[in-house]
Order: C-alpha cells, then sequence, then structure tokens
C-alpha cells in the first residue's frame, strides 16, 4: 500500500460517481419526457374529461419547463450527492398538482406519482429513497384533504387507503431494490479500488510501480508550477543485486529487494513516496523538499541500510534532482539518473560488485 493510495482513490470514486450519475440522468431525462408528452397525450385525447384536460395542460407545461430548467439550466455540481433526490422531489410535486386539479384521490393519474421513486432506485440511495417516499405520503395526505373529488368522505376515505397501501408498498419494494443496487455499486466499487491498487503496486515490495510514478510525477510537477515549493527525487540503484542472484538464487535477490522496501517505508516521511521502478530500480519523490532536505533523506536512508541491512552486505548508488519551477517529468528523471551514475562511477568496483 503505497502513500498515494487515498489520494488515487479519492480521484478514483470521484470519477465513478461522475459515471454514475451520468447515467442516472441519462435514464431520467427520457422518463421526464415520457410523462410530459403522456400528459399532453392525455389532455388531447377525445375521452378525457373536460374538468381534467385543464390539469393535464398544466402538468404536461410544468413537466417542460422544471426539465429545462433543470437539465439545461442547473448546474451540474449543484446538490452534490442529493441532486438526483432533489429532481425527484421536483418531479414529485408536478405530479401532485396535477392529480390536485384532476379529481384528486380519484384521479386515473395516480400511478405517475409513482415514477420519482422508480427513478430513485437507480441511485442505489436507500436512505434518500425512504424520504422521497415519505415525502410522497405527506402529498397524498394533502391529496386526500384538500384534492377536487367532491364525492362523499366514505369513498374518499377508501381511495385515499387504497392508495395509501400501493405507496406504501410500492416504495417498500423501491426501498429495497435501491438496497440492492447501492450493494451491488459497492461491490463494484470495491472490486474497481482493488484492480487499481494492484496495477500500480509492485506485486513484490508492495511499493507503488512505475505505473504509479509515472502517474504522480506529472501531478507533482503540476503543484510545483502552482507554488507548492520545490519537489525532489532520488533515483537509487541496488549495487550487487546480479551477483546475490547469480551465486545464491532470485529468491536470495527477491529477499533483498523485499528488505530493501522495508527499509524504505521506515527511512521516508509521511508524505515522501517509493517506488520500483523496475528490477533493482527505485525512485523516491520528495514533495516540498529543496535539495539539501533530499540530499538528509538519503544519508538516512544510507543509515538505515548499513544497520539494518548488515547481513546481505548491501549497498546502492544514488542521485539527486530537484526543481523548483515547472518541469518536464522525463527531464527530472534524467537528472537524477545522471547523478545515480556519476555516485556509481565514484564507488569502487569491489563495493559494486558485492
Amino acid at each position: 500500500m503505497t502513500n498515494a493510495e487515498p489520494e488515487h482513490r479519492s480521484s478514483e470514486a470521484a470519477l465513478q460517481e461522475e459515471v454514475r450519475r451520468s447515467w442516472v440522468r441519462r435514464a431520467s431525462v427520457p422518463v421526464v419526457a415520457g410523462q410530459g408528452v403522456a400528459f399532453l397525450i392525455g389532455a388531447l385525447l377525445p375521452t378525457t374529461p373536460d374538468p381534467d384536460r385543464a390539469g393535464l395542460f398544466i402538468g404536461a407545461g410544468l413537466v417542460a419547463v422544471t426539465g429545462v430548467l433543470w437539465f439545461a439550466l442547473v448546474p451540474h455540481a449543484w446538490f452534490g450527492a442529493w441532486r438526483v433526490f432533489v429532481a425527484c422531489t421536483i418531479a414529485q410535486s408536478v405530479v401532485l398538482v396535477v392529480l390536485l386539479q384532476t379529481s384528486g384521490v380519484a384521479s386515473l393519474y395516480f400511478p405517475y406519482y409513482l415514477l420519482p421513486s422508480l427513478v430513485m432506485v437507480m441511485t442505489g440511495e436507500r436512505r434518500q429513497t425512504a424520504i422521497l417516499g415519505a415525502l410522497a405520503f405527506v402529498g397524498l395526505v394533502a391529496l386526500a384533504l384538500w384534492g377536487t373529488y367532491g364525492g362523499p368522505p366514505d369513498t374518499v376515505r377508501d381511495l385515499f387507503a387504497i392508495h395509501a397501501l400501493q405507496l406504501v408498498t410500492f416504495n417498500g419494494a423501491a426501498i429495497a431494490a435501491t438496497r440492492a443496487v447501492g450493494g451491488v455499486v459497492s461491490t463494484i466499487a470495491e472490486h474497481s479500488h482493488a484492480l487499481s491498487d494492484q496495477a500500480r503496486t509492485d506485486s513484490l515490495t508492495g511499493l507503488g510501480n512505475r505505473k504509479l510514478l509515472d502517474e504522480e510525477l506529472p501531478r507533482l510537477l503540476a503543484a510545483v508550477a502552482r507554488g507548492a515549493g520545490p519537489l525532489s527525487i532520488i533515483a537509487v540503484d541496488l549495487d550487487g543485486l546480479k551477483g546475490v542472484n547469480d551465486r545464491q538464487g532470485h529468491a536470495a535477490g527477491d529477499k533483498v529487494l523485499v528488505s530493501f522496501a522495508a527499509v524504505l517505508r521506515k527511512s521516508l516521511r509521511a508524505n515522501d513516496r517509493a517506488m520500483r521502478a523496475g528490477g533493482d530500480e527505485f525512485v523516491i519523490v520528495l514533495p516540498s523538499t529543496p535539495n539539501a532536505a533530499a540530499t538528509q533523506v538519503l544519508e538516512r536512508l544510507r543509515t538505515f541500510v548499513n544497520a539494518e541491512l548488515r547481513e546481505w552486505a548491501l549497498s546502492f548508488s544514488a542521485g539527486v534532482a530537484t526543481t523548483e519551477s515547472a518541469a518536464d517529468p522525463a527531464w527530472l528523471l534524467a537528472v537524477a539518473d545522471d547523478a545515480l551514475y556519476a555516485d556509481k562511477r565514484l564507488r569502487s568496483p569491489q563495493q559494486l560488485a558485492r
């Protein structure tokens, strides 16, 4: 697990949330459009009772106006995780107006009142679906008390009871379905995180790999350009690992790499990042670190290696590169590599061959 994992998880979660909202939005548009068209067709049908016609025209107009405002003018960032809930509440209110204008609890258009809860199922937000169902029930009470149906009180009571049962049953099913969708979404997200972490992690050492380095370095250099302070990197090359592999086998060489990675973790600070670039090559990324401080980190690493990896007689060559302004990642890595090979040339052949 690398130091950069929380940042990657946060960005991936944001991306997944944006994708999910996009799909809910795509599904909501035809639902809203279909509702408006249904109200308009109902208003134009010759079999529609005249008292209901005006209410259906009003409903079609409200659907058109609120749909255009919501999908075209309201910024996507508004309301955050509650955006779909707010949209469904608006849609539910529009249908309630239609019901109030078309026979109240006796309205033939009551099934449209259940559509917003159907949209909420796609979000996977069980609590929001339950709240929307509670608001729908409050609206049904208002419909029974102030609706335009002029029938006997017993009939109003019976219709209210029937619709209340329908509403409770439908929303109960919607809550259960929302829970199931939420579970599926969570499972997919967990698997996605696991695969993403695996793709950015060296399987042997558990450090970040070259893919993570290629992603992190441009981002950190962009932060430098915005004034985040100097960025230093240390290129590290283990000396004599090939000799260990030749004399003791690759299993011994793997132990050396794992042991060195453990020492790296101990010697670095909380915000530093260590990646295995490949083979016996490592890169240490030090955000907000000037060259002098990076050199101190390097010396601390040498002290740890000498103290804790004595059994392997392990040494390494290293080079530091620092930038205080915008820079190309490849250039910064090349500078560190040049410094590394200069350090390697200063070491005795015997030391490098160990």
